[in-house]
């Protein structure tokens, strides 16, 4: 009976983190947009980016609450609602989306999403398998949505199934979903949890989430309405280094590691990942992304995670190309990208759930790579023509500021080391990790 339960209760972990991860990283179901306004939709996609954010701030708040709960169901009930909300937004999206704005519609499903993230990330940080899984799910989410937004036609983009592109999360995913969660909360009714979190904890997480995800968004948003000069794009790449740092100085013991290497991945993530990937490519990506993780959990070196994160940001760099690079580099590109992050993922286990949301938030947020791109694409930045081959010199733009990033996080990763010694966090893993049974 216990055997069972841990099945679903992983398989739960697994499916919810993808169902909440999709209602972070997609827009609503544009099958809603029948006969609306095009300023609508211009508004729905401006307001994406920031209903992520706010969705991962509701997040982190939510695993904070369920973190200072000593009781396991708690967390899944706190799942549980976030993924009823959904339920009822995509039910009844398409009777509403005709009297409430686009916008509104998507907010409450990031809202939602960031509350089945959150108390997921905490009900199944009890056992590592069951907290692994949740993150392979949330690292799932992110490739799933890139798919689901493909560009038609393209030659290593072939359209996908209508259902997956029109509505995601779909209903046939979350129906399921909600029949599991459910069944988790009831199957720890009874269970408690040891407290996990000391009196301090519960506002340098929402501090730390706060600081992260408005400064990132907003130096990305200045950089593409007012950067147009290389020094105006290592000033802001500065900023994202600095960010971070206060931000892992906010967070209990090592765990801000985590969140130095989820900025450096993120970064580097924007400089290889240019073009949407078709679905044969997901399976290959979830492996890469597993084996990373057991690779770093088994072999825990956060600075060979930043060190292979720094060479990946050199590969785009090289392989850059006017014309976009070519189909292979891209392809062996997120690979490697998957391995990586998984394996940053497996090396860096944070203490508290809040730390691991607020990591997964800066792989969901644009940064500044990403707002890079778009100041490329849009023709706003330029190399001066004095230098050889200025196009070539641009397009490797990105990839050369993914490496400033790297290395900033790793001399950020030097100072956690450093300011917070390694026989401080065992202690206190000791006495606040929960509990694996």
């Amino acid at each position: 009976m216990r055997r069972c339960a841990d099945a679903v209760e992983l398989i739960t972990a697994f499916i919810a983190a993808v169902v909440g991860g999709l209602a972070l990283t997609t827009p609503i179901s544009l099958a809603w947009a029948r006969g609306t306004a095009t300023v609508e939709m211009q508004l729905l996609a401006h307001n994406l980016p920031r209903a992520t954010a706010i969705g991962f701030v509701v997040a982190v708040i939510a695993a904070v609450f369920t973190c200072t709960a000593d009781s396991a169901v708690v967390a899944w009930l706190v799942a549980l609602f976030g993924t009823v909300v959904l339920l009822i937004n995509h039910t009844m999206g398409r009777s509403f989306s005709a009297l409430a704005p686009l916008t509104t519609l998507n907010d409450i499903d990031s809202l939602a999403g960031g509350m089945l993230l959150g108390g997921l990330m905490t009900a199944a940080g009890r056992h590592m398998v069951f907290a692994g899984a949740a993150t392979l799910g949330a690292l799932t989410s992110i490739v799933i949505g890139d798919l689901s937004v493909p560009g038609i036609g393209h030659p290593i983009a072939p359209e996908l199934p209508a259902g997956l592109v029109t509505d995601s999360p779909p209903l046939w995913l979350l129906w399921p979903t909600v029949a599991l969660v459910l069944a988790c909360a009831l199957l720890n009714r009874h269970r408690r949890r040891e407290s996990v979190i000391a009196v301090e904890l519960p506002l340098r997480p929402i501090v730390a989430a706060l600081l992260t995800l408005l400064i990132t968004l907003g130096s990305s948003e200045w950089l593409v309405h007012r950067g147009a000069t290389l020094l105006e794009v290592l000033l802001v790449a500065a900023v994202t280094v600095v960010t971070v740092l206060g931000a892992a100085l906010l967070l209990p013991g090592r765990d801000g590691v985590i969140v130095v290497l989820s900025a450096a991945i993120a970064a580097s993530g924007g400089a290889i990942v240019v073009t949407a990937l078709s679905g044969w490519t997901v399976p290959l990506l979830l492996g890469c992304t597993v084996g990373g993780m057991l690779l770093g959990m088994v072999r825990p070196m956060p600075m060979a995670g930043l060190a292979a994160t720094a060479a990946l940001s050199a590969f785009a760099a090289v392989t850059a190309r006017p014309e976009g690079p070519t189909p292979a580099a891209t392809m062996a590109g997120c690979l490697a990208l998957a391995l990586i992050t998984g394996y940053c993922f497996g090396t860096a286990q944070p203490i508290q759930s809040p730390s691991k949301v607020l990591a997964l938030s800066l792989l969901y947020v644009p940064g500044v790579v990403v707002a890079l791109r778009g100041l490329i694409f849009g023709g706003e930045l330029d190399i001066p023509r004095r230098y050889a081959d200025p196009d070539r010199w641009l397009s490797a733009v990105p990839g050369l500021t993914a490496i400033l990033i790297a290395g900033g996080c790793a001399l950020v990763v030097l100072l956690l080391q450093r300011v917070r010694p390694e026989e401080s966090e065992t202690e206190s893993a000791d006495s606040t990790r929960p509990t694996l049974r």
